[in-house]
């Protein structure tokens, strides 16, 4: 295979081969540089991509993606550091039945059919929009004029807590 993007998966993980790489935000597909979260499209992501297989014999990819990027705060629409730092282990499965199967058995365990080719771009694309935070913001926004806003309302609840009484 001329790209080396692109990987059979299974060779992969039964050589239990090794890939590394990085990416540009604005080079990966438009469904995750399109977010509207990015304050900068030019951040840079890297990937390690190990394969494997573990001790019930079955093959998996090890997924390690990384990068420090500024997402736009939901409440100040200011840019607010995000590193992202997530791995996570990609069990091969021939079939969909013992794909179905070993998830069944475990709720928290990855997986997909295996392929005959695999974008790896495409799994570092898929691992960024996961590990997205819903509504990223500062801690603190430093805006005085919020804070003032959200002082004078009243808490809603005090209302029931005098129900209460």
């Amino acid at each position: 295979m001329s790209d080396p993007n692109l990987i059979d998966p299974k060779v992969f993980a039964d050589e239990k081969q090794a890939l590394q790489g990085g990416f540009r935000l604005d080079e990966l597909d438009e469904r995750v540089w399109s977010h509207d979260f990015f304050a900068d499209r030019k951040s840079a992501v890297s990937f390690t991509l190990q394969g494997g297989q573990d001790r019930l014999h079955r093959l998996f990819l090890d997924l390690t993606v990384k990068a420090e990027m500024p997402l736009v705060c939901q409440r100040c629409i200011k840019p607010v550091p995000f590193e992202l730092n997530d791995t996570c282990r990609i069990f091969l499965f021939a079939d969909e039945e013992s794909l179905d199967e070993a998830m069944l058995a475990d709720d928290e365990l990855e997986g997909m059919l295996l392929q005959d080719v695999l974008d790896v771009r495409s799994l570092v694309e898929d691992q960024i929009l996961i590990a997205l935070p819903y509504s990223p913001r500062h801690e603190d926004c430093g805006n005085s004029a919020l804070d003032e806003v959200n002082r004078d309302k009243p808490n809603p609840f005090a209302v029931l807590a005098g129900l209460k009484k």
